[in-house]
């Protein structure tokens, strides 16, 4: 594969992308395999917040409830966070496997990767664990200094301006918070995209992957430091327009709730079922359309968020495959190479059997 710099990386990215996900599109298998790129996103890094509150004074937090139960508490949500990142992180090999040979059946490639993910789970929460306690003061600060800022809101007297010090001073917390947010994600995104496809592609020891990408970095550094730099923007972009695209869902969706409910209510008043059980009934309808409507909220938005994780994914994919030949023989077989994908699209008896996609190398050999 010839060697491509961060803006020409995008290209292929993009092309990529639509080709798993649109060709051939079907609703329900393009939201899958969008929504299990979103769902990877929890492996990011492990932050276990819940348990680092543990370590503030008790002076300090003025507790209502006694500090053995909260212990117990901020426990029992780090393991449940601990389980969702377990998730996550397993889904990541999932997620990368399915950009590189266009596999779609998530199963048999969740399956292979039982056993090869637990040393990453390890690096991760020691990682996630040594960041979180080096940037906990500063966090807790913040965390304190914003309550005394909300238990002390000036009331705005109307036709008076606001106090500028006080927006400042929320300001300069949530630029502090951000900046954890981006270093955190640093260390994240490094990872995954330097290191981690060394490990998946190859049997060999976490640490050896982690020289590999530390010498691919190294080889070509202002480069790398410039896709580090366009990755995160490109992600706010897609963002911004997947939230106005949400936007101009939402209000067809509000129209037709607001003429459901005016219906409803001339129906009731006409029928003169003002009582208790008109009263139920108009609740547990309003109830059921606030949940139609948060379904659909959460439905489209795994689906394009999965789909700016998809692209990124394959960005990070196409950048390093210019870089580590073993990628980059798979993402663009030569000619007369034995890697030919995509597959065709099996029958459902034909699915027992199928992976979905071309096998993953474990040996370079084999690539």
């Amino acid at each position: 594969m010839q060697r491509l710099n961060a803006i020409d990386a995008l290209t292929p990215a993009f092309s990529r992308t639509h080709e798993i996900l649109f060709q051939p599109f079907r609703v329900g298998r393009s939201w899958k395999l969008a929504a299990a790129q979103y769902f990877g996103q929890i492996g990011a890094i492990f932050v276990p917040m819940p348990l680092m509150l543990l370590l503030i004074p008790e002076s300090s937090l003025n507790l209502v409830i006694p500090r053995t139960i909260l212990s117990g508490l901020f426990v029992v949500a780090t393991i449940l966070l601990f389980g969702l990142f377990y998730l996550g992180l397993r889904m990541q090999f999932v997620n990368f496997e399915m950009v590189v040979t266009r596999a779609t059946f998530i199963g048999p490639m969740w399956r292979r990767y039982g056993a090869r993910v637990w040393p990453v789970v390890a690096f991760k929460v020691l990682l996630g664990t040594v960041i979180s306690i080096a940037l906990a003061p500063f966090l807790w600060k913040s965390v304190a200094a914003l309550v005394q800022l909300t238990a002390h809101i000036p009331t705005f007297t109307p036709g008076q301006p606001p106090d500028p010090a006080f927006f400042s001073q929320m300001i300069s917390l949530e630029g502090v918070m951000m900046a954890a947010f981006m270093l955190i994600k640093l260390f994240s995104t490094t990872f995954e995209d330097f290191v981690l496809p060394f490990y998946i592609l190859e049997d060999i020891p976490l640490t050896a992957a982690i020289g590999r990408g530390f010498s691919v970095f190294l080889a070509d550094p202002l480069h790398c430091i410039l896709y580090l730099i366009l990755k995160p923007i490109l992600f706010i972009v897609g963002f911004i327009i997947q939230y106005i695209s949400m936007l101009i869902l939402m209000i067809p969706i509000i129209i037709v709730g607001v003429i459901v409910s005016i219906v409803w209510i001339a129906i009731s008043a006409a029928l003169g079922s003002g009582g208790g059980p008109g009263h139920l009934l108009g609740f547990a309808a309003a109830v059921v359309l606030y949940l139609a409507f948060m379904a659909a909220i959460i439905w489209y938005q795994c689906g394009t968020l999965g789909y700016i994780t998809m692209l990124l994914e394959a960005y990070g994919a196409y950048f390093l495959g210019s870089r580590y030949p073993l990628l980059g023989s798979m993402l663009e077989p030569g000619p007369g190479a034995p890697f030919t994908p995509p597959p065709v699209f099996p029958s459902d008896d034909e699915r027992r059997d199928n992976d979905g996609g071309p096998p993953m190398p474990m040996d370079p050999a084999v690539a």
